[in-house]
C-alpha cells in the first residue's frame, strides 16, 4: 500500500477537505448503496457536519477514507434518525461520549481493508486522546464485525433492527459501543494510525 496519511480537522477550518468528504460520501452512500440521504450537486452533507470532528485518510492528496465524530452534548445521528434502536433507553448526552458516523472507504482504492484498518485504529486513538468513556455508532452488523477484526473491541448493544432500504435490499442496523478506558489499557491501543485527533 502506497503512503497513507491520516489527518483530522474541523469543517470550518478545512473546507477543501470537507468538500472531498462530501463527494466521497455521496459516491458511496447515495450512488453505491442507495441510502436515503440528502445530496446536492453530488455532495452528501447534513447539519451535523458543522460541529463534527472529521478524520480522513489521504493517499497522494486524494481522500480514500473518512469518518466523523459527533459530541453527544449536541444533536447527533442516533438520537435524531435512529431512536428506534434505543428502545426505552434515553439517548446518551455526556461530554465523554461521542458518536462515530459516516465511515466510508473509496470503492476503487487499492488495499481497501488496509485503509479501513487504519481508519478504525484512528477511531480508537481519538477516543483515548479525548478521554472519552464510550464511543457509539449505528452500523450494519457486518461492519461491526469488521471493526472487531481490525482490533477495536466493540460490543453490540442492540439486536438488528430494520431501518430502511438500499440498492441491496433491507438495511438492518445495530448500536455498537467501545469502552474506551478498557481499550486504552489494552495492547491494541498502542497501535495508532498516525493522526493527531486531540486538537479541536
Amino acid at each position: 500500500m502506497s503512503s497513507l496519511r491520516v489527518v483530522s480537522f474541523s469543517g470550518p477550518d478545512s473546507p477543501e477537505l470537507l468538500a472531498q468528504a462530501w463527494r466521497l460520501r455521496h459516491r458511496v452512500f447515495r450512488e453505491g448503496l442507495g441510502w436515503d440521504v440528502a445530496s446536492v450537486d453530488l455532495l452528501e452533507f447534513d447539519g451535523f457536519d458543522r460541529k463534527a470532528w472529521h478524520c480522513a485518510a489521504l493517499q497522494g492528496g486524494r481522500m480514500v477514507g473518512y469518518w466523523r465524530a459527533l459530541p453527544t452534548t449536541e444533536p447527533y445521528l442516533l438520537e435524531r434518525d435512529f431512536p428506534m434502536l434505543l428502545g426505552d433507553r434515553p439517548a446518551p448526552h455526556a461530554p465523554d461520549v461521542w458518536e462515530i458516523s459516516r465511515f466510508v472507504i473509496c470503492p476503487d482504492v487499492a488495499h481497501r481493508r488496509d485503509v479501513g484498518k487504519v481508519l478504525v485504529q484512528a477511531i480508537g486513538a481519538f477516543g483515548v486522546a479525548r478521554a472519552a468513556t464510550r464511543l457509539i455508532a449505528v452500523v450494519e452488523p457486518a461492519f461491526g464485525r469488521f471493526v472487531r477484526l481490525c482490533g477495536l473491541p466493540v460490543t453490540e448493544e442492540t439486536a438488528p433492527i430494520h431501518v430502511g432500504q438500499g440498492h441491496k435490499g433491507d438495511i438492518h442496523a445495530v448500536i455498537i459501543a467501545l469502552d474506551v478506558p478498557a481499550y486504552a489499557g489494552s495492547p491494541s491501543s498502542r497501535i495508532t494510525a498516525g493522526a493527531d485527533p486531540r486538537a479541536a
